[in-house]
C-alpha cells in the first residue's frame, strides 16, 4: 500500500497507574487517506473491546455492524444514487420547449443543456472521493446532495442559455458524488462474498435513475411546464438530504477508528495525544491527484474505464434520442413516446437481478474448480455474456426502427441493450473495489472521469449519426465497436490481471 507523509502524527503512550514507566507505545502514521497502522495487537483490541462478531453497531469495523444497519446504509446510499441520474435524463422530453422559452438556437446547444450534466459526472468524483477517503464518506455525501439540491433549483428559475448551463454543470457536481462515493461504502460495509448482492442493490439506483427520468419528464412537461421537472427533482432530493442526515452512518473504518482512539483518549487520563495538524493543502493534493495517478498508470483501471466508457455513451445516446424517433418516425406525442424507455427500464432490471447473483456464483463456482481462494477476476466471467447482449440489442433496434418494424420489435432490441449496460457495470464496478479495495473510490473516480466524457460527448454527434447513416448502419457501426472492445477486454483481465494486481501499489496483489 502506498504512504505518503502529511504530516499527520498521533502518537499514544499508555502509562500503568502503578508504574512509572512506559507501558505501551503505540505509534500511529495517518496517511492522506488516514489509514492507520498500528503494529500492537493490544491497542486494536483496547478500541474493539466488547467487539461481538454476530453484529456490533458500535464497532469500528463497518463489516461487523448488524445487517439492519449496512442496509439501512445502502439504501440511503441508493436513493442517493437515484436522484442523481434521474436529473441527467429526466430534462430530455422539456428540451423543446427549454430551448423555445430561453433561446437555444442551435442543436448543439440544446443536446449540451442534457449532457453537460453529465461532463461534470466527470470532474466531481476526481476531488469528492478523495475527500471521502479523508474526510469519511457521510460529510461529503451530504454536502453534495445539498450542493446538487440547491443548484437543481435554481436550473428551473434559469432564464437564458447561459444560466441554464451553468447551473446544470454546478448541479451535477454535486449528484457526482453519490455516483463514486456509495459505491466505495459498499466495500466499506460488506465482505468481498456479500458485496456482489449489496453492490446490485445499490446499482438499481444508478441504472433506475436514467431510464425513469425521461417517462416522468415527459408526463411533467405534457400536463405543467419544463419548469417543474427541477422543481419535483428538487423536492425529492431534499427530501432525501434530511433522512441522510439523520439515518446514514459513516462508513469508512480509518475514520471510525480514529474516532475511537480520541475518544478512548478522552475517558482515560493515562492516555496522551501529541496532535501534529496536518497540512490539509497536501493532503488534498496528493488525494485529488491519485485518480489521475491510477488512470495513467494502472492498466487495469484503463482497461474497465476504456469499456465502461463506450459503453456509458452509447446508453446517453439511447437516453437523448430514443423518444424522438417515435415522435418523428412512428408519429407518437411526447409522453406516449416516453413510455419505451419502460423497455430500457426492463432491461436494466433484468441485467441487475442477473447480475446481482451471477457475479457472485461466478467466483464461487471457479474457486471451487479451481481450488483457490478468492480471487477479484472470478467476477468478470459475466462479462462475456454482456458483450455478446449489447452488440445484439443494438442490430435489432437499428434495422427494425430502420425499416419501421413494430414498434415491440424496437423496443425488446432496446431492452436487450439496457440488460447489456447493467451486466456490464455491475460486474466492472464490483472488480473494481475488488480490486483497489482502500483506494475504491479513488479507482472508481478514475473509472468514471473517463465513462462521464463519453456520456457528454457521445450525445452531441448522435443526431448527425442518425441523420447521415440511418438507424440501422448508426447502430450496426455501434455494435461492431461493441464486438471489438467487449470480447478482448474481459478475457484480457480474466487471463492476466491477477499478474498486474501484483505489480501495483494500489491494487490489492
Amino acid at each position: 500500500m502506498p504512504k505518503e507523509d502529511t504530516g499527520i502524527e498521533l502518537r499514544v503512550n499508555q502509562i500503568s497507574p502503578t508504574e512509572s514507566t512506559v507501558k505501551l507505545d503505540t505509534s500511529i502514521t495517518v496517511t492522506d487517506t488516514l489509514i492507520l497502522e498500528d503494529d500492537t495487537v493490544a491497542a486494536q483490541a483496547a478500541i474493539n473491546s466488547g467487539k461481538n462478531l454476530n453484529g456490533n453497531p458500535n464497532s469500528t469495523n463497518p463489516h461487523e455492524w448488524p445487517k439492519s444497519k449496512k442496509w439501512l446504509a445502502v439504501t440511503i446510499a441508493s436513493l442517493y444514487t437515484f436522484i442523481s441520474p434521474i436529473s441527467s435524463s429526466m430534462v430530455a422530453p422539456a428540451l423543446p420547449s427549454m430551448a423555445y422559452d430561453i433561446g437555444l438556437k442551435t442543436t448543439l446547444m440544446v443536446e449540451m443543456t442534457l449532457s453537460i450534466f453529465v461532463l461534470a459526472y466527470a470532474i466531481g468524483p476526481l476531488f469528492l472521493a478523495p475527500l471521502s477517503e479523508v474526510y469519511g464518506r457521510y460529510k461529503v455525501l451530504q454536502a453534495s446532495l445539498w450542493f446538487f439540491t440547491i443548484f437543481n433549483l435554481a436550473c428551473g428559475f434559469a432564464q437564458d442559455t447561459t444560466q441554464i448551463l451553468v447551473f446544470r454543470f454546478l448541479a451535477g457536481l454535486g449528484g457526482s458524488a453519490p455516483i463514486t462515493i456509495a459505491g466505495s461504502i459498499i466495500a466499506d460495509l460488506f465482505s468481498i462474498s456479500e458485496m456482489g448482492a449489496a453492490m446490485s442493490y445499490y446499482a438499481l439506483g444508478v441504472i433506475l435513475g436514467p431510464a425513469v427520468g425521461p417517462i416522468i419528464g415527459g408526463a411533467l412537461t405534457q400536463k405543467t411546464t419544463w419548469h417543474w421537472v427541477f422543481y419535483v427533482v428538487t423536492i425529492i432530493s431534499g427530501i432525501f438530504a434530511i433522512f441522510g442526515t439523520f439515518l446514514l452512518p459513516e462508513t469508512y473504518r480509518p475514520l471510525l477508528e480514529a474516532r475511537a482512539r480520541k475518544a478512548a483518549a478522552e475517558k482515560d487520563p493515562s492516555v496522551i495525544i501529541h496532535h501534529m495538524e496536518p497540512n490539509v493543502a497536501d493532503v488534498l493534493r496528493n488525494a485529488i491527484l491519485r485518480p489521475f495517478v491510477m488512470l495513467g498508470t494502472q492498466p487495469i483501471a484503463q482497461v474497465i474505464a476504456l469499456l465502461m466508457a463506450f459503453v456509458y455513451g452509447i446508453m446517453y445516446i439511447v437516453l437523448t434520442t430514443y423518444s424522438s424517433l417515435f415522435v418523428i418516425h412512428y408519429g407518437e406525442s411526447t409522453f406516449i413516446s416516453t413510455l419505451h424507455y419502460i423497455a430500457l427500464l426492463v432491461g436494466f432490471l433484468v441485467g441487475n437481478r442477473a447480475s446481482g447473483s451471477l457475479v457472485d456464483l461466478s467466483s464461487e463456482y471457479l474457486q471451487k474448480y479451481y481450488k483457490t481462494g478468492h480471487k477479484p477476476e472470478y467476477r468478470l466471467p459475466v462479462c462475456f455474456v454482456a458483450s455478446i447482449l449489447l452488440p445484439t440489442g443494438l442490430f435489432l433496434y437499428g434495422w427494425a426502427a430502420e425499416h419501421r418494424w413494430h414498434w415491440i420489435v424496437v423496443d425488446i432490441g432496446i431492452a436487450i441493450f439496457g440488460c447489456s449496460v447493467n451486466i456490464t457495470f455491475q460486474a466492472l464496478s464490483v472488480y473494481t473495489v475488488d480490486v483497489y479495495t482502500m483506494y475504491s473510490a479513488s479507482a472508481l473516480a478514475a473509472v468514471g472521469f473517463l465513462r462521464s466524457l463519453a456520456g457528454f460527448g457521445f450525445p452531441l454527434f448522435a443526431e448527425d449519426m442518425y441523420s447521415k447513416y440511418g438507424y440501422g448502419w448508426a447502430n450496426s457501426i455501434l455494435a461492431f465497436v461493441g464486438l471489438a472492445i467487449g470480447i478482448p477486454a474481459p478475457i484480457l483481465l480474466y487471463m492476466y490481471g491477477e499478474k498486474i494486481r501484483a505489480q501495483s501499489k494500489f491494487a490489492s496483489g
